[in-house]
């Protein structure tokens, strides 16, 4: 009797045993799935990372050049308003120098 529970016991330990190389596959799969599945979303989080890094690139280029374009302009404005001053220091001086030889002028009459 012991021998025909042997093949019954060696069935047995077959089956289980390719239940578990089943089991064993398929956890493989699912583990392979959710390897792949965390790539996909590092990838994605990456490349969102990279597309705002570019965007904050391109207003940082952006704000440069419009700090460097307002900053000409405010040289300009500067350059021109120091060239009014001396310009109009230029005519009162030449204002003042016609007024006193006006001045003298009656004066020695």
């Amino acid at each position: 009797m012991a021998s025909e529970s042997e093949p019954n016991e060696l069935y047995g330990l077959q089956t289980e045993n390719r239940h578990l190389k089943e089991m064993v596959g398929a956890l493989r799969d699912e583990m392979e799935k959710m390897r792949i599945g965390e790539q996909e979303r590092l990838q994605k989080a990456l490349a969102a990372a990279n597309d705002e890094v570019g965007q904050l690139k391109n207003i940082i280029f952006a704000l440069r050049d419009e700090l460097e374009r307002r900053k000409i302009e405010s040289e300009e404005r500067c350059h021109a308003i120091e060239h009014a001053a001396r310009d109009e220091a230029k005519q009162l001086q030449e204002m003042i120098r016609t007024l006193r030889e006006k001045l003298e002028g009656h004066e020695k009459r």
